[in-house]
């Protein structure tokens, strides 16, 4: 049997006791009723306690379903805010490339994927012919260029890169001038050969895109030289490796550009 039950049954019994002894007593001793209102207020106090307990489990439940819908409001909320930070991003991206290599930036497009060699000669992006991509359009980035689009599929594009073997891109030295081609190079570099200039080329110098070929836009930045080969004095013709100015493996989404 509960306390509560066993002062439940001892108030009753005050009370017929009461009733029994006012009968013959008349008016009753204030030890009695002392006695008497004790129990009741210890009934009164565990009624009170009850109902505050019980209204501050309903109160917990509901704040504890308040508190994760809350939550779930702030994870979208988050969400959402990300999805437009890397809509300005590419936003922005486009908007440096169009300003400072072509005006001709038809989307950008993500980097899903790569060939499984170290020096990314392929990378898959995620646009294909449903959004009107084709073969041969330069691709690059606000850094400088990466390659051009090889192969088509409905969803996505292979882009070959400049440091494939099969690459080739006209160049030329920037503020130098002269005419010439890269190639791609073991190791993620770039080789230009038979390069007709009659200045001497220098460590540092920059190479960017020519019109030879008429695929890439002129001015885009392919690199920087690394590596003189010696020649000739007499020759004309100059040998040099390159560094490609992007970092091909950290690249998340690239720049279409219109096809020349």
């Amino acid at each position: 049997m509960s306390s509560l039950l066993r002062a439940w049954y001892l108030f009753v019994a005050l009370g017929l006791f009461t009733v029994l002894f006012t009968a013959f007593v008349g008016t009753v001793p204030a030890d009695v009723t002392a006695a008497i209102a004790l129990p009741h207020e210890l009934l009164h106090r565990a009624g009170t306690n009850v109902r505050l307990a019980l209204e501050s489990a309903v109160d917990r439940r509901d704040l504890r379903a308040l508190v994760a819908e809350l939550a779930e409001r702030l994870a979208a909320e988050q969400e959402a805010t990300r999805q437009l930070e890397l809509e300005l991003e590419r936003y922005q991206e486009a908007v440096t490339v169009a300003r400072t290599q072509s005006p001709g930036v038809l989307a950008v497009a993500p980097v899903i994927g790569s060939d499984a060699g170290a020096e990314l000669t392929r990378l898959r992006v995620g646009l294909g012919e449903n959004a009107g991509v084709q073969r041969n359009l330069p691709v690059t980035v606000s850094e400088g260029l990466v390659g051009i689009v090889t192969d088509v599929a409905p969803g996505s594009s292979i882009v070959r890169t400049v440091v494939d073997p099969q690459s080739r891109v006209g160049v030329t030295v920037r503020g130098k001038g002269g005419q010439g081609v890269a190639v791609g190079e073991v190791g993620g570099l770039v080789r230009v050969s038979r390069f007709m200039l009659d200045q001497p080329i220098v460590v540092g110098d920059v190479v960017e895109t020519s019109s030879f070929g008429g695929l890439f836009p002129a001015g885009i930045k392919v690199g920087v030289v690394i590596e003189v080969e010696p020649v000739d004095p007499n020759d004309l013709r100059r040998t040099f490796i390159v560094r490609p100015s992007v970092e091909l493996g950290t690249l998340q989404q690239v720049v279409l550009l219109a096809p020349q």
